[in-house]
């Protein structure tokens, strides 16, 4: 039969046997055949590449002939008609070709390989050996299903010669060379006769009473004469081969191999070494063995040390790449080298090996440790982000002090340099405190010094964890103390060096004054907003007096020209906010929530914390479209990327013909016509130069003037700067910087680039290269955050400390120190400032786009941040490429990044960050496993994620947040008493949960959120002082006692928002704050039918108090008086308050600082009056919410100077009224240009 002609019957034989599996009665007769014929057909490729066909030719033919036989006789027609007869023959015929077969087959030697004829040079060669191996593997799995368990000794085998061959091939740059030839030869020699000796002893169908079985003697004895290095041939060509290898790395031939690959096959081919190491050390009984045991032990855990960090480190760098092969091969050849010499030996029974040469492979194991050690810690140096903390090393020296403590038996070997360790890091405390106080200049000295350091650090935290959890040979863990313990010592001598040189002459004077700007840095938060005089008051126009019908009023333009500060300076005019009824604003950014669009505009429509997770986009857009029917509405959605936002909200905004607006803008002109109705969209221009120089000029010098010297060279500046807004603001941050000098500004206008509008990484880069140290790892951390995101600084401020990015300053606390970083990033225009508190400090803060794009991209260069991407085309298994594993933060969103294949790589990622509770909360059995094994993290931020267990050996970790159910049984173990920050939330408001966690072991606590929980009086009264408790938000308590309880276990608390149970609990009538208490809110718990007027009166005491928020209480004359006296007050809330009557009377002295006054659902006040109008003298915000029975607003409110804004919602028009007199007042009487009003009757 020809070869063509066999191919052919072979494959329509395999297609008619898989179509047969209902006419064969059995599936196990077509798994038998099936199987039969595929080791036939392994035999037949086998004999094409040997060199004795001619003694297997009838053999040969037979076989060939068996599947044009098979395939008559398995057709329908004759099976139809002799089932068993057919089904008789073809398994008689396989029967007979199978003993004829055994009979002659000699293990023949292969003589030729198989090479493509379009591609002669041997690279087809591993492509054919390595899809034969698998097809070899695939047959012994069928055939030990047919109960040959004995044959994993065989597939165990071929996977580690597959791992070997795999590892040649990606690596092999000469595919002609002899080695290359005969190792591939050699393993598909194996490979072939491995199942040909398998197949042809197997007793199967027909063997009965037979002595053909196979014997696991003949096996073992294969493998030791075939696959091991045993003889001298077979580790002849696996020495010449990786010599080979070795030889094409050090001559600098070395091919690019895939990353990904790279980490595959060399780990694999590590498992192969270690295998025959482990077989060598359990077959060989000679004394030479027994007198390098100890070594061999090394060598063994050495390699196993070296395969986890070739596992967890994503090997990116060619060089490293070729450090790690090398040594791997070094390995190989070490290993095939105790082969040789003691298994030679012992073939010529001579028992004692010349002592010397027992020496020399005990220097050699020595110096291959050695290497090994090396790229372990070359490895491990590779994941190490290259922008620090300086907050880092102090979190090191917490836990080496707490862990050689209780850890000491573990960290016995390693205990003096480790303490020399801490006494060194201790002594370079001020060298830090000098890098947060800015007093050395020289920003790229001091980056190279402080980086390394770092790195000491990182790694000496990473040893400590491998002592205490045996993962590592001590033998190389001492070594690498030792190592690190040197390098901190030369460290220390030059930062000392670097100290006293900056520390000479006037330098420490030019710095002093330098220092308090720095840690609680002023920012210029300047709201005025320049230039576009002409564009707004045409938009003011359109707004105000255009059509009748709903229109769309687009911004369009590039980047950085300020389509949102416009959008928001036209959102927040008066004469524009005072024409609607109602005003929400949303953003939508390049990814995009239909869901949370829908929610951020309802929020502010119905004016309150709207929260309705559960529903679904649709009922939320129909409550939108009831919100807004018959009103005169003013929506902003600010960055629209495409067409499809429109389509999810344009069904919401009825056109109720009142001159209704929608605010739109977007860098695409399509998106802009898209959603036009009556008004062309608006094509932003650039600035001209008079603007540029004005807004460069108030940037840098506020309400100063700028010196006259200053004025010629700042306008070519503000020209150079391309008349885009953004890059002014930029180049005016990094101006404040610099010395107010006319050379210096020169020197900086000249290095200018003339097109640095058209590249805006270029000036955000030269603002980011001007950062301090200590502010870089602050900046870039804005990546973790989704593009356009809000973030509220208490939670930045946390994460921040919790990541040690924060230095601890003496007598400052780590939070004010946070905030005063933030205000130097804003003052350098690199971060916008949102919202202020009453205090005058940022609430919330935010990233340009471009900023945002730049702290992305810089964080990966930096090996910093990674987001989770995924291809939507690739398998979801892939989107987490080892290519994405070196960054210490990550931060995964689902909306196109749905959740894959985790890797164990990741053991040394520091914060993981969750968004989406709608999404995650599906996937919390395999996430939550997962993410628990990331033992280093420091923040797992997971309120989007319900979880059904708490975390137990994440002993670093310091911040956690997740959403939590009632019913929890677990709690959080003990283990975890390095949290500082942690956040439960109850996904059922409904019910109360009890406390899941035991507060008397978490000491460190700073932050405690933990919403709708019980905390029971037995464990409050065991539980120690909480010193570092800052916040406690969330609590329920039953009565007075217990908060008094809390707040004499927590003496540093500022924070504090609880909940309390009704009026018979209240034996206590006051409630005495502490004078370090900032901010309370109380709401009590109103039982069914239980109405304000019933509630005991209740006095609260609190000299201190900056901000207090009361709901559901009965506040007699005297307790409204007691808290109108509190003199540090700013901020007061009533909520649902019941009075003694209907009229509130403030009298002259009370209220002297209050800033915010908010009264909502106060339904029994009618008359509200001040005696004198010196009431309220320094307040900024009223809030009257559902006040309805309130007849007006005092009129002393028009004498208030510093008044912005009064919001009113549901209340009688008789108030509406009065504070529309305020506001005409305000406005015309008293010029108070800034001050607004908000109505809003839905």
């Amino acid at each position: 039969m020809s070869s063509d002609h066999y191919l052919s019957s072979k494959s329509r034989l395999f297609e008619r046997l898989e179509l047969r599996y209902g006419v064969l009665k059995s599936i196990d007769i077509v798994n038998y055949f099936m199987l039969e014929f595929k080791f036939l057909d392994i035999f037949l490729v086998l004999q094409r590449f040997t060199d004795e066909q001619h003694n297997m030719l009838d053999v040969i033919q037979k076989a060939q002939a068996l599947f044009q036989d098979a395939l008559m006789n398995f057709s329908e027609s004759h099976l139809a008609e002799c089932f068993d007869f057919r089904i008789f023959m073809v398994h008689n015929k396989i029967l007979l070709t199978k003993l004829e077969i055994r009979a002659k087959y000699s293990f023949p030697k292969i003589s030729s390989l198989p090479l493509n004829s379009d591609n002669n040079d041997g690279t087809s060669i591993p492509k054919f050996v390595t899809g034969f191996i698998d097809i070899v593997v695939e047959n012994l799995g069928d055939l030990m299903k047919r109960g040959n368990n004995h044959l994993h000794h065989v597939l165990r085998e071929l996977k580690l010669l597959k791992n070997f061959s795999c590892f040649v091939s990606e690596r092999f740059v000469d595919h002609q060379s002899q080695h290359y030839v005969n190792f591939f030869t050699h393993v598909l020699a194996v490979a072939g006769h491995a199942s040909m000796l398998a197949w042809l002893n197997f007793s199967g169908r027909g063997y009965e009473g037979q002595d053909v079985a196979l014997s696991d003697m003949n096996v073992l004895l294969f493998l030791q004469m075939k696959f091991k290095p045993v003889q001298q041939c077979v580790r002849k060509i696996y020495v010449d081969v990786l010599q080979s290898l070795k030889l094409s790395i050090q001559s600098g031939w070395y091919p690019n191999v895939q990353s990904k690959n790279a980490v595959d096959s060399v780990s694999s081919f590590v498992v192969t070494i270690l295998r025959d190491l482990v077989d060598f050390s359990t077959n060989s009984n000679s004394s030479e063995k027994v007198s390098l045991k100890d070594h061999l032990e090394i060598l063994r855990k050495m390699i196993n040390f070296l395969r986890a960090t070739i596992m967890r480190v994503m090997i990116q760098d060619l060089e490293f790449r070729q450090d790690i092969d090398t040594v791997v091969i070094d390995v190989g050849l070490l290993i095939y080298s105790l082969y040789e010499e003691v298994w030679e030996k012992e073939d010529i029974a001579l028992r004692e090996l010349n002592p010397s040469l027992v020496l020399d492979l005990m220097g050699n194991i020595q110096c291959i440790n050695t290497a090994i050690y090396v790229t372990i810690r070359k490895g491990f140096q590779f994941t190490l982000p290259r922008i620090h903390g300086l907050g880092y090393v102090d979190f090191l020296l917490n836990n080496l002090k707490e862990f050689q403590t209780s850890h000491s038996d573990s960290l016995a070997s390693v205990a003096n340099p480790l303490q020399i360790i801490q006494m060194q890091l201790e002594g370079l405390q001020p060298f830090l405190e000098a890098i947060a106080e800015e007093r050395h200049k020289d920003i790229d000295q001091i980056q190279h010094w402080a980086t390394q350091l770092f790195d000491k650090a990182y790694e000496v935290e990473y040893l400590v964890d491998a002592c205490i959890s045996k993962k590592g040979p001590i033998w190389c863990i001492k070594r690498w103390v030792l190592d690190v313990m040197k390098e901190i010592t030369l460290i220390k001598d030059e930062a000392a060096e670097i100290h006293e040189m900056k520390m000479v002459g006037g330098a420490v004077n030019a710095v002093t004054a330098h220092k308090s700007s720095n840690l609680v840095r002023s920012s210029r938060m300047n709201e005025e907003i320049i230039g576009f005089e002409d564009v707004i008051e045409k938009l003011r126009d359109q707004l105000i007096k255009g059509t009748k019908g709903r229109d769309v009023i687009s911004i369009i333009g590039m980047p950085g020209l300020g389509k949102t500060t416009l959008a928001y300076r036209l959102y927040y005019d008066w004469s524009v906010s005072s024409h609607f009824d109602i005003r929400a604003q949303c953003c939508v950014s390049q990814l995009y929530s239909r869901k949370e669009l829908l929610m951020a505009i309802l929020r502010d429509a119905i004016n309150e914390k709207f929260e309705s997770s559960e529903k679904q986009p649709d009922e939320l857009a129909y409550q939108l479209h009831r919100t807004l029917f018959s009103r005169r509405y003013l929506i902003l959605v600010d960055d629209v990327w495409e067409t499809s936002v429109w389509d999810d909200l344009v069904g919401c905004f009825r056109d109720a013909n009142n001159g209704s607006r929608i605010i739109l803008t977007t860098r695409n002109l399509d998106v802009a016509n898209y959603t036009r109705f009556y008004s062309d969209p608006l094509q932003l221009r650039m600035f001209n130069e008079d603007e540029s120089w004005e807004l460069l000029r108030k940037k840098v010098f506020g309400e100063e003037s700028c010196p006259p010297l200053l004025t010629k060279v700042g306008q070519q500046i503000a020209k150079k700067c391309g008349q885009l807004p953004l890059s002014v603001v930029l180049v005016a941050g990094i101006l404040s910087e610099l010395e107010k000098e006319e050379e210096c500004w020169e020197r900086f206008a000249n290095n200018l680039g003339p097109h640095i509008h058209k590249d805006s990484r270029a000036i955000i880069e030269q603002s980011y290269q001007i950062l301090p140290y200590h502010l870089r790892s602050c900046f870039l951390y804005f990546g973790a955050f989704p593009e356009d995101s809000v973030v509220h600084v208490s939670t930045l401020a946390q994460l921040w400390i919790s990541q040690g990015f924060v230095k601890s300053c003496e007598g400052k606390i780590l939070e004010d120190i946070a905030e005063g970083y933030l205000e130097n990033l804003i003052g350098r225009n690199l971060v916008m400032g949102i919202k202020r508190n009453s205090q005058g400090k940022i609430k919330t803060c935010c990233l340009h786009d471009l900023l945002h794009d730049f702290c992305k991209e810089r964080s990966e260069e930096e090996n910093f941040i990674r987001w989770i991407k995924w291809n939507e085309n690739a398998s979801p298994s892939s989107c987490f490429d080892r290519q994405k594993q070196l960054a210490h933060h990550i931060s995964i969103s689902p909306y196109k990044y749905p959740i894959g294949d985790w890797s164990s790589c990741w053991s040394h990622v520091g914060s993981v960050y969750f968004f989406d509770w709608n999404y995650w909360r599906a996937l919390q059995g395999v996430l939550l496993f997962k993410i628990y094994n990331f033992k280093f993290l420091k923040v797992l931020n997971m309120r989007d994620v319900l979880v059904h267990d708490f975390p137990t050996d994440l002993v670093y970790l310091r911040f956690f947040a997740a959403r939590v159910h009632f019913r929890h049984d677990t709690s959080i173990k003990h283990n975890c008493w390095k949290l500082e920050v942690l956040t439960l939330l109850n996904s059922d408001n409904a019910t109360r949960m009890s406390l899941p966690i035991r507060v008397e072991k978490m000491v460190k606590l700073r932050h405690l959120t933990i919403t709708n929980c019980c905390f029971a009086r037995k464990l409050l009264e065991n539980s120690v002082k909480l010193y570092d408790l800052q916040t406690l938000i969330g609590p329920y308590f039953y009565c007075v006692k217990d908060v008094e309880l809390i707040l004499r276990k927590t003496p540093n608390l500022r924070i504090l928002r609880f909940r309390i149970e009704g009026v018979d609990n209240f034996r206590h009538r006051v409630l005495n704050i502490p004078t370090w208490i900032e901010k309370v809110r109380i709401h009590r718990e109103r039982a069914p039918r239980d109405y304000v007027s019933k509630i005991i009166p209740f006095s609260i005491s609190a000299p201190s108090l900056r901000s207090l928020t009361l709901c559901d209480f009965y506040l007699h004359h005297q307790h409204l008086s007691e808290i109108a006296s509190l003199q540090n007050l700013q901020t007061l809330g009533l909520q649902e308050i019941g009075f003694e009557n209907e009229e509130w009377k403030v009298s002259n002295g009370e209220f002297l600082q209050l800033r915010t006054l908010k009264l909502q659902d106060i339904k029994c006040i009618k008359e509200w009056r001040c005696v004198n109008d010196d009431a309220f003298p320094q307040l900024e915000r009223l809030v009257l919410h559902y006040c309805q029975n309130l007849k007006e607003i005092p009129s002393c409110f028009k004498d208030i100077s510093c008044l912005l804004s009064i919001k009113v919602r549901r209340c009688n028009e008789s108030v509406v009224k009065s504070a529309r007199a305020i506001q005409e007042t305000q406005v015309e009487d008293y010029q108070n240009s800034g001050f607004q009003v908000f109505i809003d009757d839905d």
